[in-house]
């Protein structure tokens, strides 16, 4: 509800300042312009949600911005506003048209936009976000894989010793523990829910074979040949 009736913020000091943003040269380009939610860490309890700007011919990336929230108008504003003031690419200027889904809490900065020159369409298909964004996440993905603990070369022998629960965890998951209520379990998931499961092992290594066992013998019967 308060990002509802929020106030924009179009003036000096904001990054969309429509006195400065008219004195911009104006190309004859669309954009497209999203916010979407980023993968949520098991321990984070907010939905972040990365912003961005990107040229509907070639694809640039013209602006980004991560909010750690549902995205506000003042936040289009600001991420549009960078986009046309200090593009990555190219120098300052305002597009013709501007490509985006039409979320409700972003209606009220449309008649500025209009204001600019700049023509608003509601889509649902942004195919260069998209791609800009999966491209995004990539490069995330590999920054957070660059700070992780590395195993020595005695533990990277496990995918070895266990091929079939290697195999398994690059598309499904696995559960290994005491549960309340039930005791040791031991799981294999996937999106349809348990494959296989045992609750007769006591320890790491019990579990990790009959684990082994279950899934080659699942992998088996669905006609899957081990990688």
């Amino acid at each position: 509800m308060a990002q509802a009736q929020e106030k924009l913020k179009l003036g000096g000091g904001a990054a969309f300042d429509k006195a400065r943003l008219k004195r911009l040269r104006q190309q004859g380009e669309t954009w497209e312009v999203d916010f979407r939610a980023l993968p949520q860490p098991l321990m984070q309890t907010e939905t972040h949600y990365l912003g961005l700007v990107v040229k509907k011919r070639g694809g640039s990336l013209l602006a980004e911005m991560q909010v750690k929230r549902r995205p506000s108008a003042n936040d289009l504003a600001t991420l549009l506003g960078t986009a046309m003031r200090q593009p990555l690419t190219d120098g300052a200027h305002r597009p013709r048209r501007i490509h985006g889904r039409g979320h409700r809490q972003w209606q009220k900065l449309v008649p500025h936009l209009e204001e600019l020159g700049i023509k608003v369409s509601v889509t649902q298909e942004l195919p260069k976000f998209k791609a800009a964004y999966q491209d995004r996440l990539r490069q995330m993905q590999e920054a957070r894989r660059a700070k992780m603990i590395r195993p020595t070369e005695e533990q990277a022998q496990v995918e070895q010793l266990f091929p079939a629960i290697a195999q398994w965890v690059s598309g499904g998951h696995i559960e290994i523990g005491d549960q309340e209520g039930l005791g040791f379990v031991t799981m294999a998931l996937d999106y349809g829910g348990v494959v296989y499961e045992d609750d007769r092992p006591r320890t790491l290594v019990e579990a990790m074979a009959a684990l082994e066992k279950g899934l080659r013998k699942w992998f088996a019967e669905q006609g899957i040949d081990l990688e």
